[in-house]
């Protein structure tokens, strides 16, 4: 079985679209531009901007017994900034529409049959902060990458006991630069 989480989505895009309606001629076509502009050169790295993090060696039993399941690390990296973006904040907003409250924590619920709920963690292991942007560094390198360290685990609900079974959970995440 394969368990994984998908962590995709940059906010910056910019998509052009072509279409041709019957109404004018053959010789005419309509072309719509739309796009963000940006305050920064920083770019996240195309590994980070869809992955699939797999969470391997995961046994319901455990999870029943202990809660939760190890972490698994993984991070999202920046990279091609200008010297103009030195010593600029870097911020991160994590969002979810599925979210599920367990005391005072946050967690992400998950499709399939096992019933999990996923845990997300910042470098020091303590849970993320949703919806809301949180500097995570600033940016330091012009020609190289920076690497900023998360970590995702597995745990039970307050309802009951997982399942042995697949799960997915998706997650968008923005940046931002001040």
């Amino acid at each position: 079985m394969i368990n994984r989480i998908m962590i995709a989505r940059l906010s910056a895009w910019m998509a052009i679209s072509v279409c041709s309606t019957s109404s004018y001629s053959s010789n005419s076509l309509d072309v719509e531009f739309s796009g963000e502009l940006l305050s920064t050169a920083c770019q996240v790295t195309t590994e980070t901007v869809k992955q699939n993090i797999t969470l391997y060696n995961l046994r319901w039993k455990t999870i029943n017994e202990q809660g939760s399941s190890a972490i698994t690390p993984f991070n999202i990296k920046v990279h091609r900034c200008s010297t103009t973006d030195i010593g600029k904040s870097i911020k991160l907003t994590w969002q979810s529409p599925q979210l599920v409250t367990v005391g005072s924590e946050q967690y992400l619920s998950t499709t399939g049959s096992s019933g999990v709920l996923l845990g997300l963690v910042d470098k020091e292991k303590k849970p993320i902060v949703w919806n809301k942007a949180v500097q995570i560094g600033s940016v330091t390198e012009v020609e190289g990458e920076q690497s900023f360290d998360f970590g995702v685990f597995v745990r039970k609900s307050e309802s009951g006991e997982v399942k042995a079974g697949d799960f997915t959970g998706t997650v968008t995440f923005n940046v931002e630069y001040e």
